[in-house]
């Protein structure tokens, strides 16, 4: 017997601005606050979903707004679990002002809202609804290791993230002189032990010359891989490094939707691939994206947004590591938890997750700015 049908009824998009403990740093910006476009769909038989995107910056994040409430006019009426429909129409209806950008993480949000809803209908957590087996999965701490913290720092907090139970930590470089950077991954060996997974961020911060001469130096710091060495619409000097470096090049997060990552792809310019959940336009496109990087044979790796990426890696046999970064557990009633380095997929229907209406409310900005 076919379920019954769906009806979108409307859309809720609330600004957000979460201020971080203290401001952050990486080799292209700085950060003192997360300004984050928070998406609510219900629909007229009662059921709600959430989704999210974020941009560095309040007026950017107004803008999401604004392209949200203009593409869930696409939505209306429809039926949410029309997956592949629904992004479709979207993506057709920002054509004109660019699939890519503001459009691509408006469109995220609200497909990942309705898959959310999709899978509430189901009566079924997200992971499984997708064919997901694995329930516990291996995360590594992502939220500290800044650009701006000091030697010392970094190395005291290095050693805190391990004893919280993370089994894979990343830190991030970009500092003028290769040496610094080096000073840094020794300080954070120190802390962590030879053998412990690290992953390192560039940023693309370096210049190929620059990321070529880092790429060497870093063999002795024996990491996972080597995230975003170069600006990312430079594939072909990624894929050059791709070809060099005896450590695994990653990229991809910055690039939008399967059509930026499959020009990655095949120039050969990723050892690892990873896909970040709003700039492939959601659920959708995310998985879209890890099909491609199958083809290819290489693994998938998202980048944040691990409340709902740790549902799509339980359905993706090649996908590794999910990035656990806390910025939005101030808004979200209850975090995904994690447990010995793994984060432990939920029991509930959909995502399992709810918007802390409060929460959003103490964080909105003034109404203007």
């Amino acid at each position: 017997m076919a379920s019954p049908p769906l009806t979108l009824l409307s859309a809720t998009p609330a600004h957000v601005r979460v201020p971080l403990p203290r401001p952050l740093a990486v080799s292209t910006f700085r950060l003192p606050a997360v300004d984050t476009c928070a998406v609510t769909l219900r629909t007229r038989e009662g059921l709600k979903g959430i989704g999210w995107c974020f941009a560095f910056g309040p007026e950017r994040a107004r803008a999401l707004m604004a392209m949200v409430r203009d593409l869930f006019g696409v939505l209306i009426g429809k039926d949410p679990r029309d997956a592949e429909a629904n992004w479709a129409a979207m993506r057709r209806s920002a054509s004109f002002v660019g699939r890519e950008g503001l459009s691509a993480m408006a469109i995220g949000a609200l497909d990942t809202a309705c898959w959310d809803i999709a899978a509430q209908a189901a009566g079924q957590p997200l992971w499984r609804l997708l064919g997901g087996t694995r329930r516990e999965i291996p995360c590594y701490a992502s939220e500290g290791l800044w650009l701006n913290a000091t030697v010392d720092e970094i190395q005291e907090e290095a050693a805190s993230l391990k004893a919280r139970g993370f089994r894979a930590m990343k830190l991030r470089l970009g500092k003028p002189a290769l040496e610094e950077d080096m000073a840094r991954v020794r300080a954070v060996r120190e802390a962590i032990g030879a053998d412990f997974p690290l992953m390192v961020d560039a940023n693309q911060g370096w210049e190929l010359e620059h990321a070529r001469r880092a790429c060497r130096e870093l063999e002795a710091g024996r990491l996972v891989w080597i995230e975003e060495p170069v600006d990312h619409e430079d594939i072909p000097g990624m894929a050059a490094l791709v070809k060099e470096s005896a450590t695994d090049i990653c990229t991809g997060e910055t690039n939008y939707g399967p059509v930026g990552l499959r020009n990655i792809l095949e120039a050969g310019g990723a050892d690892v691939l990873m896909a970040d959940l709003e700039r492939c336009a959601g659920v959708t496109g995310w998985l879209r994206a890890a099909r491609l990087a199958g083809e290819f044979g290489r693994p998938i790796t998202p980048h944040l947004f691990h409340e709902v990426s740790a549902h799509l890696m339980s359905a993706c046999p090649h996908a590794v590591w999910c990035e656990h970064m806390p910025w939005w557990e101030p808004i979200l009633k209850e975090p995904l938890p994690v447990r010995d380095g793994l984060l432990v997929l939920p029991d509930k229907p959909g995502l399992g997750i709810e918007f802390d209406e409060a929460a959003i409310r103490r964080f909105a900005p003034p109404a203007g700015g």
